[in-house]
């Protein structure tokens, strides 16, 4: 989808230049651009960013202490024509009728599915009532468990953290997961005890205490978090002027091109592992320069990722203007603010939705635990 507005401040300090600048173009536009091709088959290739799976040989039990899937509810993007003659668009692609009960469910029934895989592995999988009465879980919950849903952001954009059913998440240490998790933007609702930058900073302490709590009770803490995206947008802006016959041209054009697809990020998406015999109390690091590079995390002795997207349709949302709102359009004509395009995005099919997404996480464990313990 392709859209593309004239600029108001512009078009008004040209105001005695209107019919030539009608003439050259410059009017509102929507344009639907060609939708991503769904692959035939989704391209799920497994990795491991630190270990490998040798590192698991002989586990008898786990422990799941945090499932946490990132729903992206809103992509946005800014862009200024040049450097000093600025034109700057503004441009944000939002899902507006997401539906919490719905990621909900999602998230409980991949969380259900890890639990079946450990087992049909020959796993013990413990139950979670045992993590509220260790010391070391409940610092971790105090130095960086969060609130769910959790309505925050990620390198992709604003999203929304959901945590399996009786599960309370946490934050793994801010160095093992590099820039993808800093915060980038509140949007509206907000959880009890949010997650912030400083929090994921400050407990370097946070793999030793995952240690001591796979110590304590002689199982490996598996933690597992995934992102899944919906769509995208790319702001454009340029700008041009010529002076002469006793008046000046001045137009800017704003542009903004956004998609729909939902995928399993990738990368992002993975199954991590703290093992009871770990002497890696400073747990790993991750490249964080560029502020840009979203690097994959190794947030425990053993981590398994997710190599490439997996794509799970183009079909699922319909994309629409929804025009400036007041705010925005008062900043723009008081203090020469950007211009902004606002894109909604409207899930049509919230039950195919589910189908495909939960469907495609709950293969998703397997493919984890069968490449960390070889397939039963």
């Amino acid at each position: 989808m392709s859209i593309s507005h004239p600029s108001r401040r512009n078009l008004m300090l040209s105001a005695g230049a209107l019919g030539l600048i009608a003439t050259l173009g410059s009017q509102e536009a929507l344009a639907f651009g060609k939708k991503d091709k769904t692959a035939e088959a989704p391209n799920s290739d497994i990795f491991f960013p630190n270990a490998n799976a040798a590192a698991l040989s002989g586990i008898k039990r786990v422990v799941i202490a945090n499932y946490v899937i990132a729903f992206q509810t809103e992509a946005s993007d800014f862009r200024e024509a040049t450097r000093f003659n600025k034109a700057e668009t503004a441009a944000s692609n939002a899902w507006e009728n997401f539906d919490v009960g719905l990621m909900q469910e999602i998230t409980d029934a991949g969380y259900a599915r890890l639990k079946a895989d450990f087992i049909s592995h020959g796993i013990e999988v413990l139950d979670t009532s045992v993590l509220a009465s260790q010391p070391a879980y409940r610092t971790i919950q105090t130095a960086t468990g969060f609130g769910s849903p959790a309505y925050w952001g990620n390198g992709d954009g604003k999203a929304v953290l959901v945590a399996a059913t009786g599960l309370a998440p946490f934050q793994s240490y801010g160095p093992e997961t590099g820039n993808f998790e800093l915060y980038n933007g509140k949007s509206d609702g907000g959880a009890p005890n949010p997650p912030t930058m400083m929090k994921r900073l400050k407990p370097y302490q946070l793999p030793g205490w995952e240690i001591d709590l796979a110590k304590a009770l002689d199982a490996v803490v598996v933690k597992a978090w995934q992102v899944v995206d919906f769509g995208k947008v790319e702001a454009g802006a340029n700008r041009w002027g010529f002076g002469g016959g006793g008046g000046t041209l001045d137009r800017a054009e704003h542009t903004a091109n956004a998609s729909s697809h939902v995928r399993i990020r990738e990368e992002q998406s993975r199954l991590s592992f703290r093992l009871p015999g770990s002497t890696n109390r400073k747990g790993e690091s991750v490249r964080q320069i560029p502020a840009t590079h979203m690097a994959p995390p190794k947030d425990g002795d053993v981590v398994v990722a997710v190599g490439n997207p997996i794509f799970l349709g183009s079909d699922l949302f319909t994309l629409s203007d929804s025009g400036e709102t007041s705010g925005q359009r008062l900043t723009g004509f008081l203090l020469g603010g950007a211009k902004h395009i606002n894109i909604a995005a409207h899930l049509t099919d919230p039950g195919l939705y589910k189908s495909r997404v939960s469907g495609a996480v709950n293969s998703l464990m397997d493919s984890f635990v069968n490449a960390a313990l070889g397939t039963p």
